[in-house]
């Protein structure tokens, strides 16, 4: 039984993901800008029974990206309707299932279950997946199929007569990878061919990596949609696509591939603490570690070098660096993690346990005096409640089966989760859920279309919160007033200046930090948290006169 018990821990890794991340994850306490790109696209498709051709908001065609993060989104929508939830749950659980692929991965090549279990960890209390994992873009896809490419590549280039499967998982990998973001997956997967022929430990020939089923279906695969895209839009399609991918996003400065190379190797370093500063904090056992691994770990430690490589170039070679471009080497980077701390000696973990330790009981600490003093909010009860047990938890583990290495991710995972507990308060509800329900309120016909000024993220969160029930129009920066009556609009202070409203009543909209009791906080924070509250975003409805209620 004991031993049924450990086969099946691993489950344990994606379940607290799920966990950790859902704060964040299932409600929108961040929008994040790219978002309304996807979902605004998929209610178009579903609304012109369009399932090939994305849509922007207003209309037009939008080719910058492939086809299968606007499949997922609206495959979520089919089946649980249009609503906050379903915008992000499948993004949520592909972060949990690559958590459960690097531990597998890692078992899988490694041999090691202790060090698996490490690596997965890691990966799952990686700040960039787990933000990743919040947000209905394409980089935690993205990631999941390019880990699924490593992995059969590396199976490949590990075995004299590799298993089918991993030719299978190499090339169909890449090939989704491809049809979620395009040119970096072919990158990735191009490396990692070229690594297979002409790594200096396992090298491979050219017809051993081949699989004429796989590639034969992998080519199908990734370029379908392109093909269809091409048929019906021609040159549209290709100019916009490419332009999105090298044009626009390509930089030939060489000041600016520096200063984004720099970038690169900070961000990586900062988004891997403190594993980055446990693995090399011996350096000379590491070096030892690595001279003295055998021909097979030499060759998985080289394939994870050159994509760090890769990561690092492609993120120096664009106009503006993010730090969501270095999300593909996460779950690589996390099994060398794993395998210096298991495999040699290294020192830190303590201290940085200490130190995330402490973190974790000073947000709790806050949550609670928020609690007593400021405002008794459900989530925040329910959730600060939630992290007490789970420390308890954690603490009964450390004694038993957990190795300090898995504690410290969890204290790192249970951070994430209580410092989104503590902002749920502040920032909910949501800028949108606001808008909706003042729009409601506002509504005389219940038809009325929805003109709305600005940020076209304010329109995308009113479709989300509203179910796709309301018609609205992102007007942008389009300042011209509705000639239909049966309307109402919605804007910000910044977009009052350029419209004519003496013909309409205005009322709230939206408030940022509305729930925030000023009068609450001590006195000598009240200053600060009114000038927050004052900076936060407004939105204000406005009813033709003639419609008023």
């Amino acid at each position: 039984m004991q031993n049924r018990l450990k086969k099946y821990s691993w489950v344990i890794i994606p379940l607290l993901f799920l966990l950790y991340s859902a704060p964040s994850a299932l409600d929108y306490v961040f929008h994040f800008p790219d978002e309304k790109y996807y979902t605004d696209a998929v209610l178009q498709m579903m609304d012109n029974d369009d399932y090939l051709t994305p849509y922007k908001a207003d209309g037009s065609h939008r080719f910058l990206k492939p086809i299968v993060t606007y499949w997922t989104l609206m495959g979520s929508y089919k089946i649980l309707g249009v609503n906050k939830f379903s915008s992000r749950v499948l993004f949520w659980l592909a972060g949990a299932f690559l958590a459960a692929i690097v531990y597998f991965m890692a078992k899988s090549l490694l041999k090691n279950r202790r060090t698996a279990l490490t690596a997965a960890f890691i990966a799952a209390a990686n700040p960039l997946v787990l933000i990743s994992s919040s947000r209905s873009i394409p980089d935690i896809l993205l990631v999941l199929f390019l880990t699924v490419s490593a992995w059969g590549f590396l199976e490949i280039m590990l075995s004299e007569n590799p298993s089918k499967k991993y030719y299978w998982m190499a090339y169909l990998g890449a090939a989704f990878a491809f049809e979620t973001k395009g040119l970096p997956a072919a990158a990735f997967a191009g490396i990692s061919f070229l690594y297979l022929l002409f790594n200096p430990w396992r090298r491979k020939k050219l017809r051993e990596i081949l699989h004429p089923g796989a590639v034969s279906l992998a080519v199908v695969v990734a370029l379908s949609w392109f093909v269809i895209m091409y048929i019906e839009h021609g040159r549209e399609f290709i100019g916009s696509f490419f332009a999105d991918q090298v044009g626009e996003r390509v930089s030939s400065k060489l000041l600016q591939v520096i200063t984004n190379g720099f970038l690169g190797i900070v961000n990586l370093i900062a988004f891997t603490l403190p594993w980055f500063v446990i693995a090399f904090s011996r350096p000379k056992k590491l070096k030892a570690f690595i001279l003295n691994s055998d021909q097979k770990n030499k060759a998985i430690l080289g394939m994870i070098a050159v994509w760090v490589a890769m990561v690092l170039i492609m993120s120096a070679a664009v106009f503006k660096f993010y730090d969501r471009y270095l999300l593909p080497v996460i779950p690589l980077v996390s099994i060398f993690f794993a395998s210096a701390i298991t495999g040699t000696e290294t020192r830190g973990a303590k201290a940085a346990f200490r130190i995330f330790q402490a973190f974790v009981f000073l947000i709790l600490f806050v949550n609670i005096l928020y609690i007593v003093f400021i405002l008794p909010d459900k989530v925040l009860i329910l959730g600060t409640v939630a992290g007490i047990l789970l420390i308890g938890l954690l603490a009964v583990q450390k004694l038993k089966t957990f190795t300090r290495e898995i504690i410290l991710a969890n204290f790192i995972l249970l951070l994430y989760f209580s410092v989104h507990i503590l902002l749920y308060p502040l920032l909910m509800p949501n800028p949108g859920e606001q808008l909706v329900k003042n729009i409601r309120a506002s509504r005389k016909s219940g038809n009325e279309q929805i003109y709305v000024y600005g940020n076209i993220r304010a329109a995308s969160n009113i479709r989300i919160h509203s179910n796709h029930e309301m018609n609205v129009v992102s007007m942008d920066t389009i300042y011209t007033l509705p000639s239909n009556p049966n309307h109402l609009l919605v804007f910000s202070p910044k977009e009052e200046p350029f419209l004519d409203l003496s013909n309409y009543d205005i009322q709230p909209g939206s408030e940022e930090w509305s729930r925030v009791p000023v009068e609450k906080f001590p006195g000598f924070m009240q200053p600060a948290i009114r000038n927050i509250k004052a900076g936060g975003t407004v939105y204000f409805v406005a009813t033709p006169k003639s419609n008023k209620k």
